[in-house]
């Protein structure tokens, strides 16, 4: 599905549903975000439903395999979110191609960096021209969530008749891929 196949309604539903998610993620992140480098970051109510989209320019010439620039993306943003402790927040990161290895560490600083300040992270996608996909965290022996830390919203199930990310790369979950990118938001 891409933002095209949105509900007329789905401002009214919750974007705890993953399919829904990508697929406003796909209508707010353009191809010129993905191409540029933006963290997007889609405000929602606490029933998790869109409020608005906000586009975080990265500081300039910041490497996008840092994730040390989304603490500094979200820095202005996190006092207006922490008045409203009941609302949520999706974030994308938007690419110019997948770094399996730096998305993980984005989420994992997105995810910091939102319990940190008490925010409610749903989900952390990332966003390239073709592709759009949530990166799964390594999982380790020792690993627990922390109770403090907010569950980002589950994972659907991949659709086997909906286009993917090649299965070569399982360090990812393949949200949707674009056929053709329109730019068009």
């Amino acid at each position: 599905m891409t933002y095209s196949d949105l509900p007329a309604n789905w401002l009214d539903l919750p974007l705890t549903d993953p399919t829904l998610a990508a697929d406003v993620v796909d209508l707010y992140v353009s191809v010129g975000d993905r191409r540029q480098g933006v963290l997007s970051a889609l405000l929602c109510d606490s029933g998790a439903r869109f409020l608005a989209a906000i586009h975080l320019d990265l500081p300039e010439r910041a490497p996008l395999t840092s994730p040390k620039s989304c603490a500094k993306a979200l820095a202005p943003l996190i006092p207006a979110l922490q008045l409203r402790p009941d609302g949520a927040l999706l974030l994308a990161l938007g690419r110019p191609t997948r770094d399996p290895t730096s998305d993980r560490a984005w989420l994992e600083a997105a995810r910091k960096t939102c319990e940190t300040a008490s925010i409610h992270l749903l989900a952390f996608y990332i966003a390239t021209p073709t592709h759009l996909y949530v990166p799964s965290l390594p999982v380790t022996p020792d690993a627990s969530p922390s109770p403090a830390a907010p569950p980002l919203a589950p994972k659907r199930a991949v659709d086997e008749s909906q286009p993917v990310a090649p299965p070569s790369a399982p360090e990812e979950e393949p949200v949707a891929q674009r056929a053709s990118p329109s730019g068009s938001r």
